[in-house]
């Protein structure tokens, strides 16, 4: 499960694209603020709107990223970390499919 980030956030990408999600990632994080979350989906006609960190297998977000994860926890949004392994247990697949079913 030795999967690069950039791997396991192409196939997120591919599978919301084709599920009919729209996605936003910075693509230079160079000069944005740190800590901001990889991927901001947003399922059209569903109002889910998902804020994930995507992170290999022993790796951890570092504190900036933990923080934007509370603030956006804490104003009702729905964060969360996958990781490869969530990709290959299904558990992404899952979440992408049943909540863009529900449009």
């Amino acid at each position: 499960m030795g999967w690069p980030e950039h791997k396991l956030q192409a196939e997120v990408i591919k599978l919301a694209q084709q599920l009919g999600w729209r996605h936003y990632h910075t693509h230079d994080s160079r000069r944005s603020v740190p800590g901001f979350p990889d991927l901001v989906m947003v399922c059209p006609g569903t109002g889910v709107l998902l804020f994930r960190e995507l992170k290999r297998e022993g790796e951890y977000p570092t504190p900036e990223q933990r923080e934007w994860l509370s603030w956006l926890e804490g104003a009702g949004q729905d964060v969360g970390v996958w990781r490869p392994r969530d990709w290959l247990d299904g558990r992404v697949q899952e979440r992408l499919r049943a909540d863009a079913s529900r449009r």
